[in-house]
């Protein structure tokens, strides 16, 4: 039996290999169609073809093939039409040739400084197809189906490049400064000293470079907010030691970076010192709501500062002295011009060398503090090769005030002793990464520690003639930590895309010590490890409509909840003059600086990291939309919000003298108004706000009405101008506000302080061979106005409420040197 089945089928084996080399094909001229009709005679094979088609080929063959499958293909071929089975009848159609794939060529390299290769961040560039925006770092990707780009690029600050780009991975293109030194004296261009700057063309937006030239009063102090509280938006009334005040926002919801570090406080307590050293500053960018997900962490406003690279050609010196403090900085160009090492310190001087008023020392309702301050900044800058860059930036300071009170009265003697210090520390790796086929990765990992000390003492005295009776003593700390890495990828711009990507791992520990076993607020340690994922899309709609689309996504390490937050921002170009844009958006902040209120009415804010049961996570929705004019010398930006926030806390006691916990919201809505005029080499510019923020607490179900938030100020009007008369150069700034309620608890109308202060510079500058120097005086609250602090008010046990002063009368003399 076995025998036999294998007999039969070798025959089989054979049989098939005999009808397989039988498909022989013989035709002489003959049409296709009369071909498979023979063939389906011959094999009974089933064919599907168009007649026209199988009319219209006359095929020649002599060939043998072993299947039918090959045969038919090679029958196709000759008319130039493919095969293709479904079951068992074979179909004949058109050969359509693929088109040949496009070639696209890459372009990719960085804008820099012409001379000192400094990287300009965010500058724009504009090709055939699209326009980009250059990245932090200066660096540019985009694909294109030309080999060579006829590109422009502008930047703040810069003249405008029109060049031609031959394709290539390491580009570099380079801009010319409008401020040009040369040796016999200081050249300008048309901005003179006025801030270079970049107001209302997106949502939000204030854009400040170069800002190291801008002759603004106490420039050497607090470079940043000095800038800052000339625009829109950004509160100057009230000179909040907390946080800037963007937009209504309340301490801590505004997200301020330097060099990717986190600063939980942007400037010393005082607020006359800004924590940035001006030496190290290069580009400044502000969104003060309505941004999309690449920017910041927090739901209000975001403060982006990028220090500078470094020279890596030559060695550089700089230095600031002031009857207020004296500042140093030094550039070390290092490995053959291919790193550079910068350090740059700070340090106030001996109060008995200010110059500040003390017209307020003998004024029993105000605190006139005693403060000091250093700091100090390392950088190291290096190209690894063409297509990698390293950065390692980090930022120490401390400062320390004190403050003392003494009231006199028939029936009660107090004495109050302030005392605050607090650190800012922290560092950052930055390594950057531009890929052979296009696309740009940045890989960075920070670390920022902020630690605020305050020590309060208070001595009453019921009777005048009697010893102390009452003393009372806190004592409390409330540092913070944040650890952050990031991965973040950029993909080549082709045709009407940008794409981004970005991975991030976030780490937060905040701490509260106190000396009081019954504080209000109780020792307390919290800790939240999160995962941040975001994608953000740009989209080119022709060229005067861009499209920004984003979603970020965070999950915390406490709960299953993932935290959804879509964004949407679009720019319009009305006409080459007038443009509009609009955005909107969800936002989440996971660490929150809550309000705790004791028993006299005291407010203090306390950091806490936010988990979502015990302590609310914060969460916001930004609504703007905002209309633009630019013509030659004259600009006008006009831009409204609606923001609203939720999740916010407050401890304090009620009426029964119970610890009471609220958990808040608030709705904050206003208009920016900007117009500034360029006149031959001199510039006047006008900022005006009208807002209103209201905000409830409720507690066990029952919530408030809504009532003005503190820091609600109706009205605020700047006014600057700058005067180049070089080499002289004037400016001068006033601010008219409103102004806040002196207390936590705002009740009526009638408790509002206006705000009113005027700021003056003078500066001449002149060179001596190879030094720059700059010598002037300016004038901090020109007129002495008694101004007070939002949100520092000490109400004492005789029902007054004492106030901090604002800054006072406050003459700097300065000169400044660079060495080049």
């Amino acid at each position: 039996m076995t025998r036999f089945a294998l007999m039969l089928v070798l025959a089989l084996c054979c049989t098939t290999k005999s009808i397989a080399q039988s498909i022989r094909l013989d035709y002489q001229d003959e049409l296709l169609n009369e071909i498979l009709l023979d063939l389906n005679d011959r094999f009974d094979v089933q064919v599907s073809i168009n007649s026209k088609l199988s009319n219209a080929c006359s095929i020649t063959i002599n060939q043998s093939f072993q299947t039918i499958d090959l045969a038919l293909d090679a029958l196709a071929a000759k008319c130039r039409l493919e095969v293709v089975r479904i079951g068992d009848v074979y179909s004949f159609r058109v050969f359509e040739e693929a088109e040949p794939k496009p070639i696209e060529y890459l372009f990719q390299g960085r804008a820099v400084e012409q001379g000192s290769d400094e990287p300009l961040p965010f500058a724009v560039l504009y090709t055939s197809e699209r326009s980009l925006v250059t990245d932090e770092n200066g660096r540019f990707s985009f694909k294109s189906l030309a080999s060579e780009e006829n590109i422009k690029l502008r930047s703040l600050g810069y003249y405008e490049a029109d060049t031609l780009l031959s394709h290539g991975e390491v580009l570099q293109i380079s801009l010319l400064p409008r401020v040009t030194a040369l040796d016999e004296i200081v050249v300008t261009g048309d901005r003179g000293s006025a801030p270079v700057t970049n107001i209302g063309e997106k949502s939000g937006y204030i854009q400040l470079n170069d800002v190291g030239n801008n002759l603004v009063a106490g420039l050497s102090n607090n470079l940043i907010f000095n800038n800052l509280r000339q625009y829109p938006g950004i509160t100057a009334a009230g000179e909040s030691i907390a946080d800037f005040v963007i937009w209504g926002s309340y301490a801590g919801q505004n997200h301020v970076i330097y060099d990717g570090v986190s600063l939980f406080n942007s400037w010393g307590i005082n607020d006359d010192m800004g924590r940035v050293n001006p030496y190290m500053i290069k580009h400044v960018e502000v969104y003060k709501g309505g941004y999309n997900v690449p920017y910041g962490d927090r739901v209000g406003g975001v403060v982006m500062i990028d220090g500078k690279s470094g020279n890596t050609n030559q060695l550089e010196l700089g230095g600031s002295l002031t009857n207020q403090l004296v500042n140093a900085y030094v550039n070390v160009p290092l490995f053959k011009g291919s790193s550079s090492f910068q350090v740059a310190g700070r340090k106030t001087l001996t109060q008995e060398l200010a110059l500040a008023s003390d017209n307020f020392d003998e004024d029993t309702s105000l605190i006139v503090p005693r403060y000091s301050y250093s700091d100090l900044h390392f950088k190291f800058s290096s190209s690894l090769s063409p297509s990698d860059q390293l950065e390692i930036s980090s930022v120490i300071s401390t400062d320390s005030y004190k403050g003392t009170l003494r009231t006199r009265s028939t029936r009660l003697q107090l004495f109050q002793d302030i005392k605050v210090k607090s650190e800012q520390i922290g560092g950052s790796l930055k390594y950057l990464k531009n890929w052979p086929k296009g696309g740009l990765s940045s890989v960075v990992l920070s670390t920022s520690r902020y630690t605020p000390k305050l020590g309060t003492n208070y001595f009453i005295n019921r009777n005048v003639l009697a010893p102390v009776v009452d003393l009372r003593a806190d004592n409390w700390s409330n540092p913070i930590v944040e650890n952050r890495g990031r991965i973040t990828h950029t993909f080549a711009a082709a045709k009407a895309h940008q794409l981004q990507v970005n991975l991030e791992h976030v780490d937060n520990e905040a701490s509260f010590k106190t000396n009081e076993g019954d504080s209000l607020f109780a020792a307390s340690v919290e800790q939240l490890i999160r995962v941040s994922l975001y994608a953000h899309d740009q989209i080119q709609l022709g060229q005067g409509f861009t499209l920004q689309l984003g979603l970020k996504a965070e999950l915390p390490s406490q709960g299953n909840n993932v935290y959804w937050q879509p964004r949407v921002n679009g720019q319009f170009d009305l006409s080459e003059k007038w443009n509009a844009h609009f955005g909107w958006g969800h936002y989440n902040q996971f660490i929150s600086r809550n309000s705790v209120i004791d028993e006299l009415g005291n407010r203090a804010d306390v950091w806490q990291v936010s988990n979502g049961n015990t302590i609310p996570i914060l969460e916001s929705v930004h609504n703007v939309l905002g209309l633009g004019f630019r013509d030659k010398g004259f600009e006008v930006s006009l831009e409204g919000f609606v923001k609203t926030t939720s999740g916010f806390t407050r401890y304090f006691f009620d009426r029964r003298g119970t610890v009471v916990i609220g958990e808040g919201e608030s709705k904050a809505k206003g208009i920016d108004l900007f117009v500034r005029k360029h006149i031959n080499d001199h510039v006047i510019w006008l900022s005006y706000s009208l807002s209103k923020v209201e905000e409830r607490f409720g507690n066990g179900g029952r919530v408030s009405q809504y009532r003005p938030a503190p820091q609600n100020q109706r009205h605020e009007l700047k006014a600057t101008a700058i005067f180049d008369l070089s080499p002289f150069e004037l400016s001068v700034t006033n601010v008219y506000g409103s102004g806040f309620s002196d207390n936590t608890f705002v009740r009526n109308m009638e408790d509002f302080k206006p705000y009113w202060r005027t700021d003056l510079a003078f500066q001449y500058r002149y060179q001596l061979a190879n030094t720059n120097v700059e010598a002037g005086i300016s004038f901090l609250n020109l007129f002495n106005s008694r101004n007070i602090r939002l949100n520092q008010s000490v109400s004492v046990p005789d029902g007054n409420v004492i106030n901090t002063v604002g800054v006072p009368f406050t003459p700097t003399v300065f000169l400044n040197f660079d060495i080049k």
